[in-house]
C-alpha cells in the first residue's frame, strides 16, 4: 500500500523527520506523489503521522499507469 500526496503534501513531509531518517515522496506521472504506508509504522516519522494517517492509500498496481518510465542509458 502506498500513500497518495498532493505537491503540497510532499512538500510538507519531504526531508528529514529526525536525526537518522527521511522522507522522500516519489513522483507520479499525473502530478501526485507517493511514500509506502509503512513509513506509519516507524517510530522515525512519528512527527508527520497525524498528517500522513488521513490520505488517501493505493496498491501499486492500482497506480502503475502513473509510474514514471526509467529510461537505460
Amino acid at each position: 500500500m502506498f500513500l497518495i500526496l498532493t505537491a503540497a503534501e510532499a512538500t510538507k513531509v519531504r526531508g528529514l523527520s529526525c536525526d537518522t531518517a527521511a522522507l522522500d515522496p516519489r513522483p507520479l506521472t499525473d502530478g501526485r506523489f507517493i511514500l509506502p504506508a509503512t513509513v506509519l509504522d516507524d517510530p522515525a516519522h512519528e512527527k508527520h503521522h497525524d498528517a500522513l494517517k488521513a490520505l488517501p492509500v493505493a496498491e501499486l498496481s492500482a497506480l502503475a499507469k502513473f509510474l514514471p518510465v526509467e529510461k537505460d542509458e
